[in-house]
């Protein structure tokens, strides 16, 4: 009997690894939808942190770098497909990777809210909604205003 039992258990085993690697798989996958925004080929200059997400595929509609009263202060808008529980996602863990202060986080289906600060630095906020224009497109509206 414990002859029967072992086969099974280790095809078992087999079974966990092999899930596992699957989900790795497509949580790596899911992050290649992204790069940074020093990739993009930007003309105004910008006070963003070149190693801002941004999806693969993004249009940027909108870029403005201003220098007012000695402080920086930029804006980025662009139009994407992916969903908003990624761009969440994606966002949230990119807040708290560089240790972001964050006092609003909201993300649903159809918007997404977030904004915080860097203690000393900067403001920032990421406000996205559905595009009513292009059903299953997002417009995101991504701030930094330096305090």
């Amino acid at each position: 009997m414990r002859l029967a039992k072992k086969p099974v258990y280790s095809m078992l085993l087999l079974l966990a690894a092999v899930v596992s690697l699957a989900a790795c798989s497509r949580t790596e996958t899911g992050d290649e939808n992204f790069h940074t925004l020093a990739q993009e080929q930007i003309r105004d200059q910008q006070y963003f942190p070149g190693d801002l997400p941004i999806p693969e595929g993004a249009g940027i509609t909108f870029t403005e770098g201003e220098l007012i009263g000695g402080k920086k202060s930029s804006m980025l808008i662009y139009e994407t497909e992916e969903s908003m529980a990624k761009l969440g996602t994606t966002y949230i863990k990119y807040i708290q990777d560089k240790e972001l202060d964050s006092n609003t986080e909201i993300v649903e289906q159809n918007n997404l809210i977030l904004s915080g600060k860097a203690p000393g630095s900067y403001s920032y906020s990421i406000i996205g909604s559905s595009s009513d224009a292009k059903p299953g497109g997002a417009e995101i509206i991504v701030t930094w205003i330096e305090n």
